[in-house]
């Protein structure tokens, strides 16, 4: 089956083509920011807002009072314009209801602050062996680290600035991805704060500051960001210490984001149906208290790289309702306590007696919940089924839960976790 993805390269402009870059990014920040204001005008006066095809009529007049905006590729102005366009009609049929999902908010002005792109179809452009064609700039140096699959269509290009001044592009291809294989084995994970994953086949996943090389980046951006907070705005030592910090939140990105590509890949290939809890996360960052770890930990970066690589795939994703109770409901018997404390990690069932590891048995119920809900019952067989074979890249990072032994402790934790399992 055809399927949409991006490649992304590291690309190195020479000084012209950083200028003329700068240029594009300029004049695309303007024309989106200069038609956002008209709409602006528009909708107060109770007039029709301008939609791609209005806007594109009126550019070219004014590249005649603005020179400088044809020096730069124009596919970047007309896609800007296209972007306006589709930001309003997202939030008109939002607010109609004809948009399901959150609530869409008008678009924002565009600032010359931040990450910088602007996209370009594919038909002008190509990837060579070691440079990419662009309209304007001729060939781009450029790092191709992964080739253009034979057959693949390049439909466009985004080329970007990222605040730590580097330049990327990111080739957006259609080409063919084969599905895989019946695994005849499927999981239910439970995503932490303490462990990044749980799975239901007894796998813990640990988070990304378990790695040596990511807490050490995370280490000198602390000390980084002190020596920042100390230099006068406008400094030169400013401007040197802010492309520090920015290039250390760019590799602290690029190392989480690297794990989370190889747990994902691993969980897509080693299963055929994958169960996963429909977090709010919004609503999770509301708690001051673990808002900072929830933002850093990344949850729906990792939510989204599963479902995209499972949709390639062929692997069905299937989430369960946020408001189901995996962590306090007994996985044995199904037996529901009334309250239980984030501090309890581990817990006796007062009806079964079996002694559950909290995570674990949160995981171990999302997967027979999402069975329920898909097959309306559950599939024993594919509850605990084998894990596969493990990545060596995974394996420092993986633990195996064994199954803990029934004691006379109720649970471990301070003295209020364990009177929030006493059931009244």
């Amino acid at each position: 089956m055809k399927r949409l993805l991006a490649i992304k390269y590291r690309i190195y402009p020479t000084a012209e083509q950083e200028i003329l870059m700068a240029k594009t990014f300029g004049c695309k920040r303007l024309i989106y920011n200069k038609y956002k204001e008209e709409n602006e005008r528009r909708y107060l006066a109770g007039e029709p807002h301008l939609n791609a095809f209005a806007i594109n009529k009126l550019i070219t007049p004014l590249k005649k009072e603005l020179e400088f905006l044809c020096e730069v590729d124009h596919n970047a102005l007309q896609n800007a314009s296209a972007d306006l366009a589709t930001a309003y009609d997202n939030m008109f049929k939002s607010r109609s209801g004809k948009r399901k999902g959150k609530r869409v908010e008008k678009p924002k002005f565009k600032s010359k602050h931040g990450r910088q792109s602007y996209r370009t179809p594919g038909r002008g452009t190509a990837v060579l062996d070691n440079s990419i064609k662009l309209p304007k700039l001729k060939e781009v140096k450029a790092v191709i680290h992964r080739p253009i699959p034979d057959g693949a269509v390049v439909k466009s290009i985004t080329v970007s600035k990222n605040p730590d001044g580097r330049y990327y592009a990111s080739v957006s291809i259609e080409t063919e991805v084969p599905t895989q294989d019946y695994k005849n084995r499927e999981v239910g994970f439970d995503l932490g704060l303490k462990d990044l994953m749980i799975t239901s086949s007894g796998l813990r996943f640990l988070k990304p500051d378990a790695l040596l090389y990511h807490a050490k980046t995370k280490q000198l951006l602390k000390r980084k960001q002190k020596q920042f907070a100390r230099t006068t705005k406008g400094s030169k030592n400013h401007e040197k210490l802010r492309v520090q910090v920015a290039r250390l939140y760019s590799k602290i990105t690029r190392q989480r984001n690297e794990y989370y590509h190889i747990l994902s890949k691993y969980l897509v290939a080693t299963n055929d149906v994958i169960y996963l809890e429909d977090l709010a996360v919004s609503n999770l960052l509301k708690n001051r208290k673990l808002s900072r770890a929830i933002h850093e930990i990344a949850w729906s970066t990792l939510s989204a790289m599963i479902k995209y690589k499972a949709e390639w795939a062929g692997v069905l994703v299937k989430e369960v309702g946020r408001f189901y109770p995996s962590s306090k409901t007994c996985s044995c018997c199904g037996h529901k306590l009334e309250s239980l404390d984030l501090a309890t990690r581990e817990w006796e069932c007062p009806s079964c007696g079996e002694v559950h590891d909290r995570d674990w048995n949160a995981a171990t119920n999302i997967l027979h919940e999402g069975q329920r809900l898909t097959y309306g019952t559950k599939l024993s067989s594919h509850a605990t089924g084998d894990v596969g074979v493990i990545p060596e890249a995974l394996l420092k990072m993986t633990t195996k839960i064994e199954r803990s032994t029934k004691t006379s402790v109720v649970s471990r934790g301070s003295k209020q976790a364990r009177r929030s399992l006493v059931v009244g």
